[in-house]
């Protein structure tokens, strides 16, 4: 009776994802080919929401938000990085995990709150313009942060930072405490520990975190259309449109293309790093 209870206890969340997760991600594949109806879609199968995006200037700019979310993972690395080394180096043990807490509370926030919370601080106007006229590091205000590709960049870095400095947490969480030790007592440097240990091992979470930012980068539309300008469009954005348009197939079309992107980086980085091991234990 007890192993017929544990049994369903697994099944029930197996059972849900399947239904809720799986099974959406399948039909949202079969749906991308089925023809377009005055309202809705019906069964067959035609390539025409396929040739509609590749063809069009959709691609351009999904190729643009990519180009620009690369730009935000990368500046994430530079950011976040240092800051999960800082905490698990410097920071007490037993307050560790409160520091990482401080980082998830703005997601406690509604996202559109907080991206739009942005503009003000962002604007011609705003508070960061105004920081930069009063130590004389700029004599006009700049009017790039805001309704420019900048402005998303900023927008996507101030969101998703947190899940770059989590997912490497936890990879350098694994590192035993005794690797630091011996390197302290063979005289290792800073450089050689970063090159030769730190990033090597923190490698999965960097990957995760760098994952988690380049496609909620392209597939959020609110961020685009809160901070960007009139070119500034996602994937995201690009089926919103055409959900406004009642082309379904098409939104199915771009929602399979930004699924078969992420499993593709997913793929890859499981070839490279494993991406198991940023649960387990460093041996």
């Amino acid at each position: 009776m007890f192993n017929s209870k544990n049994n369903l206890l697994f099944k029930i969340p197996v059972i849900f994802m399947i239904i809720f997760f799986v099974l959406p991600l399948l039909l949202t594949v079969v749906w991308s080919v089925f023809e377009r109806t005055m309202f809705w879609m019906e069964p067959g199968f035609t390539l025409f929401s396929y040739e509609n995006f590749f063809f069009s200037s959709r691609l351009e700019n999904f190729l643009s938000s990519m180009f620009h979310s690369s730009i935000s993972v990368v500046c994430a690395f530079f950011i976040g990085f240092p800051i999960a080394i800082f905490i698990r180096r410097r920071v007490k043990k037993v307050a560790q995990h409160r520091v990482m807490l401080l980082f998830i509370l703005p997601f406690m926030v509604s996202e559109i709150i907080r991206i739009f919370a942005l503009r003000p601080i962002l604007s011609r106007n705003g508070v960061l313009n105004s920081l930069l006229m009063d130590f004389n590091f700029i004599d006009t205000p700049i009017s790039a942060f805001v309704f420019t590709p900048t402005g998303v960049v900023i927008g996507e870095i101030v969101s998703f930072l947190p899940f770059m400095i989590f997912s490497t947490f936890l990879a350098l969480e694994a590192i035993p405490n005794y690797i630091f030790e011996v390197c302290a007592d063979l005289g290792v440097n800073r450089r050689r520990m970063f090159k030769d240990i730190l990033l090597p091992l923190a490698a999965p979470g960097l990957f995760a975190g760098s994952v988690f930012i380049f496609v909620n980068g392209i597939g959020i539309a609110l961020i685009p259309t809160i901070l960007g300008g009139p070119g500034s469009v996602n994937a995201g954005l690009i089926a919103t449109q055409a959900i406004i348009a009642l082309d379904f197939p098409l939104a199915m079309a771009v929602s399979a293309i930004m699924m078969f992107t992420l499993m593709g980086l997913l793929y890859i980085g499981h070839r490279l790093f494993n991406l198991t091991k940023l649960l387990e234990p460093i041996s």
